[in-house]
């Protein structure tokens, strides 16, 4: 996995987070178990490309201006401006190798399933799962075989997507909780049943004479 690297300066006390944002400067703030809190300036742009690649599940070499060791971090919580979008301010969390964190890793649904193929509907019930592992282990994502679902009613289990539970902790979910599910196309029925008529029974009457 390539290292993704976002470069930061310290911020000063008296520098004014609203006068940082008009100029497209992110205020931001890093901390962890062994890292005292650095309160940080970011470029807006840069964090918006570095966001995007590393979401919250993948590593960042954090580089602070003036500081000779680059810092390993994971974006901790992010505030978004509602109407813009705009990032407002972000917490990053600073790594210890051996501690293990909690983060939340995508799912990545591949492969061509034959249930689908004639018809079945996909349900995707989980997108991603809350974990806790060491930083070494962070990955991306884990895929999810749709092979595995061949005919209707068919449904992959958390158990079926091969996680080492050894180095991967998984929460809220169970070994046979519903991944993925393809489901029966619904289908309309029609009655063979003449419809009734909404003519009153005299007037039906009067019609058959």
């Amino acid at each position: 996995m390539a290292k993704i690297l976002l470069n930061a300066e310290k911020r000063k006390a008296e520098e004014k987070t609203k006068t940082l944002r008009a100029n497209r400067i992110i205020p931001a703030v890093v901390y962890g178990k062994n890292q005292e809190a650095i309160s940080l300036k970011l470029d807006a742009s840069e964090l918006l490309r570095v966001h995007r690649e590393a979401g919250e599940s993948q590593i960042i070499n954090l580089k602070i201006k003036g500081i000779k060791e680059e810092i390993e971090v994971l974006f901790h919580e992010t505030q978004f401006e509602p109407i813009t979008g705009d990032f407002i301010h972000v917490d990053f969390y600073a790594l210890t190798r051996w501690e293990k964190l909690n983060t939340k890793i995508q799912l990545n649904f591949i492969g061509n399933s034959e249930a689908l193929k004639e018809g079945c509907i996909l349900s995707e019930n989980v997108k991603e799962l809350e974990i806790s592992c060491l930083p070494k282990d962070l990955v991306e994502s884990f895929d999810v075989d749709l092979s595995l679902l061949k005919k209707a009613e068919d449904v992959i289990k958390l158990s079926d997507l091969g996680i080492d539970t050894e180095k991967y902790e998984i929460h809220h979910l169970h070994d046979n909780d519903a991944i993925a599910v393809a489901n029966k196309p619904k289908t309309e029925t029609i009655s063979d049943e003449a419809p009734e008529s909404n003519l009153p029974e005299e007037e039906t009457k009067e019609e058959t004479k």
